[in-house]
């Protein structure tokens, strides 16, 4: 069966239109939007519309704030707005650039915008839910996140919105994100399955990969404090400690991370601790894989979130591997292709591959859980 015309279309108002000279398409499962650049040659070329025949730089009188959707390959790929329109011409040529983002960018670059700005003893998906209400994105839960109540918890005036989500999901284990079609993530732990292979000369037309420890430590050292109470009160309260084994190395390295808010139990800095080792052991490998076409198979274009089994000898990869940004393109230089950024699967809260019985996977194996005043130095 042939694959589908590889075209990429941009839907405003009910015009869609396809003549274009550049497409860049960027969808990342852990930023807080989506977002497209398309640039064509304007000419007086007729086209047929629902209005009969016009020239087609009429059709490209698309502006900031426009609504719009984008399909490639026939595929629904972003639900979003135009934000930039460039416009540069002389005397022998007229050229557009259109730039725009998906649904989920107004809210975030938004501030936080409640009754009362609190959200004591709420769990982060009832926080996340109440605060982006007003502006008319939803909220999508991958997998099991966290749901412990916040004991204490509100915003600072002024608050973006994506920067408190961010704040609060890090001491949950929460990795916040957004799909292309107007729901930010809450990415809890999971388990995925691999759709696909890529496999060096099969089906790899490029690869670049990076396995680097710059941000990989030894022990992550997580400090904290609740509200002091008759039977809880000193440092007892005040000066909560836990540390997690973070990867094995020659080295000894050492983190130390203060809880970004007040805990109510000492399991709540534990937990901290072993999502700091899991996030940090995940940097350790990356690849960036360059694939022809936009689809996967035929039915399918590559999203963000996928598994995919990676085989590559000459990088060292023989593992499972989770896409966190996808980059469509399309020009007369490259051609139809799609750019696959990679991460380990647990950097985004995925346990494929995850085998915890190997002292090097990241399963922030707590060494030491008590106070200051009563730690022990760990082996």
């Amino acid at each position: 069966m042939p694959r589908p015309q590889e075209v990429a279309q941009l839907a405003v108002a009910g015009n869609i239109f396809e003549d274009w000279e550049t497409v860049e398409v960027w969808s990342d499962w852990a930023e807080s939007f989506s977002h497209f650049r398309f640039t064509a040659a304007e000419r007086d070329t007729l086209v047929t519309t629902a209005r009969g025949k016009v020239p087609l730089w009429t059709r490209l009188q698309f502006k900031p704030d426009d609504p719009c959707t984008i399909l490639l390959a026939g595929r629904l790929a972003i639900t979003g707005f135009i934000e930039t329109r460039q416009v540069a011409y002389d005397a022998h040529q007229h050229g557009v650039m259109l730039i725009g983002k998906s649904l989920t960018a107004n809210a975030a670059k938004s501030s936080v915008d409640t009754k009362t700005g609190n959200f004591d003893n709420k769990n982060i998906v009832q926080v996340a839910q109440e605060v982006v209400a007003p502006y008319g994105v939803g909220i999508k839960v991958i997998g099991a996140p966290d749901l412990t109540p916040f004991p204490k918890l509100q915003n600072s005036p002024g608050e973006l919105v994506w920067d408190f989500l961010e704040r609060i999901a890090r001491p949950r284990g929460v990795v916040m994100g957004s799909d292309a079609h107007g729901n930010f993530l809450l990415i809890g732990e999971h388990t995925g399955q691999v759709v696909t292979e890529l496999v060096e000369g099969i089906n790899i037309k490029s690869c670049q990969c990076i396995i680097n420890h710059e941000h990989v430590y030894t022990e992550h050292d997580v400090r904290g404090q609740h509200a002091a109470s008759d039977d809880n009160s000193g440092t007892k309260a005040s000066e909560l400690k836990c540390i997690a084994k973070g990867m094995s190395g020659a080295m000894f390295s050492k983190l130390i991370t203060p809880a970004e808010q007040p805990v109510k139990t000492q399991a709540e800095v534990c937990n901290r601790a072993r999502y700091e080792a899991i996030w940090h052991n995940g940097t350790n490998v990356t690849a960036t894989i360059t694939v022809y076409g936009w689809l996967r198979d035929e039915q399918a274009l590559w999203a963000p979130g996928d598994d995919v089994h990676v085989y590559s000898p000459m990088a060292m990869l023989d593992m499972p591997m989770k896409i966190q940004r996808v980059t469509f393109t399309q020009d007369s230089q490259s051609g139809t292709q799609t750019k696959l950024d990679l991460v380990a699967p647990w950097l985004l809260r995925d346990s494929l591959g995850w085998d915890v019985r190997h002292p090097n996977q990241p399963g922030g194996q707590i060494i030491n859980e008590a106070t200051p005043s009563a730690i022990q130095t760990s082996a």
